[in-house]
């Protein structure tokens, strides 16, 4: 059952592209990538080198390699150490399609190619799959590295020349590429605390497993303990050092992922949907939404979809803006 989970997770990450960009940049150069909730920013290196700083971590990269900030955290891409970065959404953007452009930063420098990008999941498990990963994640070298190349080679080309799709395919293969780091981690086993830890813990994931498969059911930390075969002190305690949060609010917030789910996805009441996720009463249902949602069940459902992943005012950024220049290297080849 435990790995049942993981599956639906993966086969269901409900991904979706916040933006893409890629750049042509000579030394010296840096962007600083805001911080943005709800998302995966990758990084692909088609040519050239440079660094990913994540805090105080830090990671090279060369022609060939990818990386993820899985968390959503702001972080910068260099040239090397200690050059200046320049926000994102300040550089130079010369537009191609919605949320998907190229970048410039002209240096008497070495030259680099980058593709990267944001996406975001609705899938439910995926952000707590997230929160599992470390700050940067990169790509591995285990069985699919060939196939892997392949992508990577493909995306290059069609960043250095673009045709008409050029954005679909890019957009299109970085998105498997980014659930393949993923699964490549899953598979490495290095997993000790976080939700992965948890379902994968003998006793811990006993009772993940029984309360996925009914979260509609009248969970108590009582009958999960029973699940796990522990007694309630030793479970609770178990539970909140492997997951980093206590076994109920953990049950509440899946229901209330689930309840989201269902209530964009319209299909059933809103009577129907408290009683899939544990509620006898709608009026409870709804205060319970509430407090997870910030707004009612009612509201969510019509809310525009890029709002519920977007951090407040990333969507006025990723609007389209002025062009700049245009290098007829780099034009729109629908245009020409």
């Amino acid at each position: 059952m435990t790995r049942d989970v993981l599956t639906e997770t993966l086969t269901d990450f409900g991904m979706s592209g916040v933006f893409y960009a890629v750049s042509d940049l000579r030394a010296p150069w840096g962007m600083e990538i805001p911080a943005l909730p709800g998302t995966v920013v990758f990084h692909l290196v088609t040519a050239g080198e440079m660094v990913l700083e994540v805090g105080d971590e830090r990671h090279w990269m060369r022609a060939g390699d990818m990386a993820l900030v899985p968390t959503g955290l702001g972080h910068s891409v260099l040239d090397a150490p200690g050059s200046e970065a320049v926000p994102l959404f300040d550089l130079p953007r010369i537009e191609v399609a919605e949320r998907y452009e190229r970048l410039s930063i002209p240096g008497p420098g070495a030259a680099a190619e980058l593709v990267c990008g944001a996406v975001s999941f609705s899938g439910l498990g995926v952000a707590r799959l997230l929160r599992s990963l470390p700050s940067i994640l990169p790509a591995g070298d285990g069985g699919d590295a060939a196939w892997m190349r392949a992508a990577f080679e493909v995306i290059g080309a069609e960043s250095r020349s673009p045709r008409p799709g050029s954005d679909v395919v890019t957009a299109r293969l970085a998105d498997v590429l980014v659930v393949q780091v993923v699964r490549a981690w899953l598979e490495s086993g290095e997993q000790d605390r976080g939700w992965v830890a948890g379902l994968r813990d003998p006793q811990v994931g006993r009772a993940l497993a029984a309360f996925h498969a009914g979260p509609g059911a009248a969970w108590t930390l009582a009958s999960l303990a029973d699940e796990a075969g522990m007694s309630r002190s030793a479970f609770a305690e178990r539970f909140r050092d492997t997951l980093g949060e206590p076994a109920m609010s953990y049950v509440t917030a899946w229901r209330m992922d689930l309840a989201a789910r269902m209530v964009r996805e319209r299909g059933l009441s809103l009577a129907r949907i408290a009683e899939r996720v544990g509620y006898q009463s709608e009026a409870a249902f709804n205060r319970a939404f509430r407090r997870a949602h910030g707004m009612t069940p009612g509201a969510y459902a019509r809310r525009d979809p890029a709002e519920m992943v977007l951090p407040a005012g990333l969507v006025a950024q990723l609007a389209p803006k002025p062009r700049g220049p245009v290098d007829p290297a780099h034009a729109d080849p629908s245009s020409r």
